[in-house]
C-alpha cells in the first residue's frame, strides 16, 4: 500500500508560527505563539548534523467538555474508541481512513514505513532505500513555520470562561546526534483593552485602561490569573497522568500554581528552562541527562483560568509565545549559550514622511525591528526567512525610486557595518533572502556584521498582496528566521522568533 506522507516538509528549523486566540464574551482573550530554534553554538558542526523537529497534539476543556483542537500529524482519522490507533479501512489498498480529525496520528516506525513501501524491514534495504525511508520517516515532523503550508492555528478559542482549560503537548524528536533541550518563551504583548464597567468598578483593578506593554513589570491582570502546569507528557495524551514527572504546577487546587507572569519570567531567563532526558525534575542544567538521538520525548504545557477571581480581568488580552531551544550534547554540558542573538521590539513603519518617492498615502507596510548580537564576538548576518501568518502576503517589495533610502531595500541592517539588500523583482513569500548577493553590482553587496553588544536596526520593505497593493503591516503576525555566523568562531546559528507589527 501507499503511504501518502509529504516528502518535502524539510527546511531550515524555525517557529510554529500560528496565532491562537481565546476569548470571553465579557473581552477576555489570550493569544499563544509557539516556536522553536536550534543553535550550533560551541560546535563545529555542517548543516544536517543537529536537527530539532516536533509534532503536537492541542486540547480544550470548556463548556462542552473535552475536545481534540489541532494536532500534527493529522493525515488520517483516529480510532474513536482509542484514539492512540488509526481508525482502520476494510479496504486493502488503503487500511486507513485518510481525512484529518485534529487528533495527533500515531507516528509509523522506520520498519513500518519500510515495509509499507518495500515489503522488508529497515534492516533489510540498500543504503539508497533507508535513506529513501529515512527523509519518509522525518517529514512525518514539522521543522516550523516553512513546513506549514497555510497558517493554522494551533490553538483556536472563542469563548473561554473561568473554570476552562488548554493544554499543548509537545513532542521532540532530535536527529544525528544527543542534545540538551530548555522549553523557553516570552511575554509579547500585554494589554488592558479598556477598563468594563464592572472591571472598573473592581478594586483589585489597577493600571491605565489603555496599557499596553511588551515587558513584564505592568499590570495587566490576566497574567495573574491564569496558572499554568508544565510537565513530561510521557505517554504524548496531553493529560497530566499519575506518575508523571511535573516541572511546574500541577496541583490539584489550580489557585496553588504558577502565574502565566511568573512562568514567562522563568522562560525568557537565560536559554529558558532546562529539561532532562530522564525526566527528572530535580537535575542541574550543568550535567543533566541529555535527549538521545532519534528517541521521541514529550512536553506538556497547560493553562487555566480558576473560577475565583473577580471582575478585574475583564476585556484583558495577553500574547506570548513558548518554545525549545537546543544545544548538541558533544562538547557542551548543559549551562547554555547564555547571551545570545535576539529580535526585539517589532513595530509596522509607515513610508509616509520618508523620502521615499512613492510615499504619498502609503499604509505602514514596512516592518521594523533590531536584532541584538549578545555573543561575545561579531557575528555577520547571512541570511533572513520571512513566513508571514496571512496567506495573503505574497510578495516583499520596496518598489521605491529612491535607492538612497532605506526603504528602497528589501532588507536594511543598519548595524556598524551595514548591509542591505535589494532583489530584482521583489521576493516571494514565505521566502529566504541571501543577505550580502542581490543580484546587482553595487555597494549592496555585503553582509551586516554587528559587534559584540551591538543593537541594530533592520527594515523589512514592503509586505504586498497578490496585487501588488501594500499592506498595512498593523498588528499582522510574521514569523523571522535570522541565520548568522561568527566571525571569530566561524560557528553558525538561527535566530527564529514571531513578531507583530
Amino acid at each position: 500500500m501507499t503511504h501518502k506522507l509529504t516528502l518535502t516538509r524539510r527546511r531550515l528549523l524555525a517557529g510554529l508560527g500560528t496565532v491562537g486566540v481565546a476569548s470571553a464574551g465579557a473581552g477576555l482573550g489570550t493569544t499563544a505563539y509557539f516556536s522553536d530554534q536550534e543553535t550550533f553554538a560551541n560546535n563545529e558542526l555542517t548543516a544536517g548534523e543537529f536537527d530539532l523537529t516536533l509534532d503536537w497534539q492541542v486540547t480544550y476543556t470548556g463548556p462542552n467538555g473535552f475536545e481534540y483542537v489541532t494536532a500534527s500529524p493529522d493525515e488520517y482519522r483516529n480510532d474513536p474508541d482509542d484514539p492512540t490507533q488509526l481508525a482502520e479501512n476494510p479496504d486493502f489498498f488503503n487500511p486507513f481512513v485518510e481525512g484529518p480529525d485534529d487528533v495527533r496520528d500515531p507516528i509509523f516506525t522506520r520498519d513500518e514505513l519500510s515495509m509499507m513501501r518495500y515489503g522488508v524491514d529497515f534492516d533489510e534495504l540498500d543504503a539508497d532505500r533507508q535513506a529513501t525511508v529515512e527523509t519518509q520517516f522525518r517529514s512525518q515532523f514539522a521543522d516550523v513555520p516553512q513546513d506549514l503550508v497555510e497558517a493554522r492555528p494551533i490553538i483556536d478559542l472563542d469563548d473561554v470562561k473561568p473554570g476552562d482549560q488548554g493544554t499543548v503537548s509537545f513532542s521532540l524528536h532530535l536527529f544525528d546526534n544527543p542534545g540538551y533541550i530548555w522549553l523557553n518563551g516570552s511575554l509579547t504583548e500585554a494589554r488592558e483593552n479598556g477598563h468594563t464597567e464592572p472591571e472598573a468598578s473592581d478594586p483589585d483593578t489597577t493600571g491605565a485602561p489603555d496599557e499596553v506593554a511588551t515587558g513584564l513589570d505592568n499590570d495587566v491582570e490576566l497574567l495573574d490569573e491564569i496558572r499554568v502546569t508544565v510537565w513530561y507528557d510521557t505517554d504524548g495524551d496531553a493529560e497530566v497522568d499519575a506518575g508523571e514527572p511535573v516541572l511546574l504546577g500541577g496541583n490539584a487546587d489550580p489557585t496553588a500554581n504558577p502565574t502565566l507572569r511568573q512562568v514567562l519570567a522563568l522562560l525568557s531567563t537565560g536559554d529558558g528552562i532546562p529539561l532532562a532526558g530522564d525526566g527528572d525534575t530535580g537535575a542541574d542544567a550543568v550535567g543533566r541527562a541529555c535527549f538521545e538521538n532519534s528517541t521521541t520525548y514529550y512536553v506538556g504545557f497547560r493553562w487555566e483560568l480558576p473560577v475565583d477571581h473577580a471582575n478585574q480581568i475583564q476585556s484583558d488580552g495577553v500574547t506570548f509565545d513558548v518554545g525549545f531551544y537546543a544545544e548538541q550534547c558533544r562538547h557542551n554540558d548543559g549551562g547554555g549559550m547564555g547571551a545570545a542573538v535576539a529580535i526585539r521590539n517589532a513595530a509596522a513603519i509607515s513610508l509616509a514622511g520618508s523620502e521615499t518617492a512613492d510615499t504619498g498615502g502609503s499604509p505602514p507596510s514596512a516592518l521594523g525591528f533590531d536584532v541584538e548580537n549578545g555573543l561575545a564576538e561579531p557575528i555577520a548576518l547571512t541570511s533572513v526567512t520571512v513566513v508571514p501568518a496571512d496567506p495573503s502576503l505574497t510578495l516583499l517589495s520596496d518598489d521605491v525610486a529612491d535607492p538612497g533610502s532605506r526603504y528602497g531595500y528589501e532588507v536594511y541592517v543598519d548595524a556598524s557595518t551595514p548591509g542591505y539588500t535589494d532583489a530584482a523583482g521583489g521576493v516571494g513569500l514565505p521566502g529566504t533572502i541571501a543577505l550580502g548577493s542581490d543580484g546587482y553590482s553595487d555597494g549592496a553587496d555585503q553582509e551586516p556584521i554587528l559587534t559584540s553588544g551591538e543593537v541594530a536596526d533592520a527594515t523589512l520593505t514592503g509586505f504586498r498582496d497578490a496585487g501588488g497593493a501594500s499592506v498595512d503591516m498593523s498588528g499582522r503576525s510574521v514569523t523571522i528566521s535570522l541565520t548568522y555566523r561568527g566571525e571569530t568562531s566561524g560557528t553558525t546559528g538561527t535566530e527564529v522568533v514571531t513578531v507583530v507589527g
